[in-house]
């Protein structure tokens, strides 16, 4: 399973490192995703004496984060203890419920945290509840406070600190999904358009905001000449929501002529032919599209904005484009059946896509649906689940399915797609480097390893 985890640098907190070394308040990041230990981290931490401990954390890691927290404060009890990141935005109160962290940031982070820290620079930490964006304690009880503004101007953002962060090579993004390593991350815009109704929005926001062309150029320049990367994965929810935007981006990487392949993430509604073709043109190698569901129906209770037939029709531009194409399905949503399941693995195959990933659906605190299957007494408390997002637990369970059903449509949809011979031909046929034949093999491990 280690070999489909998704390792990519954490800009979040590079931002937050940036904003605060811009004025003036020494940082340092610890990316304990690439292996560090708790004993290496206090270590370090110590060392360093911060008056201030940021940890980020998602729900599935959210147990480990307060273990890590508690370590720290029995070691380091004046340290100001602060949980950022989807799991304290999406519910604040159940976050901070313990003791464990002293303060919560709800929402984009940059300029709460540099809030924070001046609070507590001046002794102010009494006045935390006129920040906005914060979760606090206050009378035996969590207080969120206002909610900060979204940043509209994200150009008024540094660039994320890099510098602070392990070599790009230390990383290992998803297999097959790159074809020269090291790879950088670059995040040109925030919030997404869509109201899907199993994706939590809390942090970002529905008002997409994005940098200027100038600026993504900027940090692409910064990636491939400073970090030596030599290959880039815009990150962004929906990265051609604007088209304009993306096409001048594209002009401005022929008009540099810098030479480097690159993917993105994005939306069907939002890509026309003529875009796709200008993308490739500028390097772009492939798009990754939510599909999500090869049935219309459940597609259409996920309010993707999307139908079957658009989908079908984005994936042939892109195709004839001369693009890649990976396709992300989730499955086990609570009107799945087996029958549309079989709907999924079979559309899946008729596109020809060159990866799919069949995403087993998890109820994320501040989803639509994790709201509603709570009030219904469905749904389960997966910030102890620490195995959510592998194939051994299956923290939900659509009712027309069983548990064994579930799983073994989970054991062998991605063999299924995979190991058909058509497609393995198509695939070496396409490969154009060694190391995106390396990221096939690795891939290939990872088929064998969901079966188990």
């Amino acid at each position: 399973m280690k070999a489909v985890v998704n390792l990519v640098p954490p800009l979040g907190l590079a931002y937050l490192a940036a904003v605060l070394e811009q004025h003036g308040y020494p940082a340092r990041i610890y990316d304990c995703t690439l292996g560090l230990s708790l004993d290496s981290l206090m270590a370090a931490l110590i060392a360093f004496q911060p008056r201030v401990v940021g940890i980020t954390s998602t729900t599935p890691a959210f147990e480990e984060a307060c273990i890590t927290a508690r370590r720290i404060r029995s070691q380091m009890p004046e340290s100001v203890l602060v949980l950022g990141g989807a799991h304290v935005s999406a519910v604040p109160a159940l976050a901070l419920a313990g003791d464990d962290f002293d303060i919560g940031v709800v929402g984009e982070g940059e300029w709460t945290m540099l809030d924070v820290a001046r609070h507590i620079e001046q002794g102010a930490s009494g006045d935390l509840a006129k920040v906005p964006g914060l979760a606090i304690r206050r009378e035996g009880r969590v207080v969120v406070t206002e909610p900060r503004p979204y940043i509209q101007d994200l150009d008024r953002l540094p660039m994320p600190a890099r510098g602070l962060l392990p070599p790009l090579a230390a990383y290992s993004p998803t297999p097959a999904s790159y074809r020269r390593l090291p790879l950088a991350t670059v995040i040109t815009s925030r919030g997404c358009p869509y109201r899907c109704t199993f994706c939590d929005r809390t942090v970002f926001g529905n008002a997409a905001r994005a940098h200027s062309p100038e600026r993504v150029l900027a940090e692409v320049d910064e990636c491939l000449h400073r970090h030596k990367a030599l290959e880039i994965r815009f990150f962004d929810d929906t990265f051609t929501f604007d088209p304009r935007r993306v096409m001048e981006i594209c002009d401005g990487l022929r008009a540099k002529r810098w030479r480097f392949p690159w993917t993105c993430l994005t939306h069907v509604n939002t890509v026309t032919p003529e875009l796709l073709r200008r993308m490739r043109a500028a390097g772009c190698w492939q798009v990754l599209y939510g599909l999500e569901s090869g049935d219309p129906e459940i597609l259409a209770s996920l309010r993707k904005g999307s139908t079957v037939e658009r989908n079908e029709q984005a994936v042939r531009w892109a195709q004839e484009a001369g693009l890649s194409v990976r396709g992300d399905f989730i499955v086990g949503t609570p009107l799945e059946t087996w029958a549309s399941l079989r709907r999924t693995v079979d559309f899946a195959k008729r596109l020809k896509l060159d990866y799919a990933h069949f995403n087993k659906f998890v109820p994320f605190a501040g989803s639509e649906l994790h709201d509603r299957l709570a009030a219904q007494g469905h749904c389960p408390d997966i910030s102890r689940m620490t195995s959510i997002c592998d194939h051994q637990t299956t923290p939900y369970v659509p009712p027309a399915l069983t548990a064994d059903q579930f799983q073994r449509f989970l054991n062998e949809a991605h063999i299924e797609f995979y190991l058909r011979p058509s497609h393995i031909l198509r695939r070496l046929v396409r490969t154009r480097s060694w190391g995106e034949l390396w990221g096939q093999f690795r891939g290939a491990f990872a088929i064998f390893g969901l079966s188990r």
